[in-house]
């Protein structure tokens, strides 16, 4: 009897898998990632720390996977900013493009942190395709804010364009408050080297008043590195209900691990009873 029992067990849970199961939520909201790939961002101590990039790529990672309800698209910018991937719920197509996909150098120039140009594109792009970014009300900004000049009057234009699509940007500071070497790389091995111009080392720093100016004045927050939890939270809260009969791209839970696993369990036991009848059986 249980030879049989763990037989259903098995063909059932694979019968199940083959349908494709899934679980969908009836909350969703589209997200707009945008990350500072400018020279500035190859930033650290030394070669055994994450450079201010792959801290970001941390950020990241923990948003797609606590909030796994949203729809997201990444933007990148150094110089010119330009979207790296399509709004999508595939949180995996998302992850191999945040691994392999996003890097410093990405336009032949990085050395230039063109800031209030890349939320004057997102605004335009809001506008101008609504179809795709029609639904975007919040974007995540991760940077180190490394801009010069008198940024005050730079941003007040890209910052009335992002109030007027209802745009409002959280602001997630990825940086040290202490002065940071940028450390060069070459064929992607750490040389030590420490990048200068103009014969003097570079060094970086996390402006963190840059960024504030621009969370509030866009009507968002901004968070520390630490803080990221907090973001998750509103993040999720932002969350909106979908109308009925709503069929868009929006999240969807796989649930085939589980009649995997209770395949496995059903496999498992039909094979260890009849492993000892067969000893019984010789014996």
């Amino acid at each position: 009897v249980l030879k049989y029992i763990f037989a259903f067990m098995f063909i059932g849970s694979m019968v199940a898998v083959a349908a494709r199961p899934y679980v969908e939520s009836k909350r969703s909201g589209d997200f707009l990632i945008l990350v500072d790939v400018s020279r500035s961002m190859d930033a650290r101590q030394s070669c055994g720390d994450l450079s201010f990039l792959d801290r970001s790529k941390v950020v990241m990672r923990k948003i797609l996977k606590d909030v796994p309800e949203g729809r997201f698209g990444v933007f990148i910018f150094d110089r010119f900013a330009f979207p790296v991937t399509q709004m999508t719920t595939n949180l995996e197509y998302l992850n191999d493009v945040i691994n392999d996909g996003i890097h410093i150098g990405m336009t032949f120039e990085a050395t230039k942190t063109e800031l209030a140009n890349s939320l004057e594109v997102i605004a335009d792009k809001k506008v101008r395709l609504p179809e795709i970014y029609g639904n975007v009300k919040t974007v995540v900004l991760l940077s180190d804010g490394y801009v010069s000049g008198a940024y005050r009057r730079r941003f007040s234009e890209p910052l009335a364009k992002l109030i007027n699509a209802e745009i409002k940007i959280n602001v997630v500071g990825v940086g040290n408050t202490s002065e940071t070497p940028i450390i060069s790389f070459e064929r992607g091995i750490c040389t030590n080297q420490h990048f200068e111009l103009d014969g003097e080392t570079v060094f970086v720093q996390l402006r963190d008043d840059v960024l504030k100016f621009i969370a509030s004045e866009s009507q968002g927050q901004y968070y520390a590195e630490g803080d990221i939890e907090n973001l998750v939270i509103d993040l999720n809260q932002s969350l909106e209900l979908l109308e009925d009969g709503n069929t868009g791209d929006f999240y969807r839970r796989d649930m085939s691990i589980w009649f995997l696993i209770f395949g496995s369990i059903g496999l498992f036991g039909f094979l260890i009873l009849s492993t000892d009848l067969k000893i019984k059986f010789s014996t």
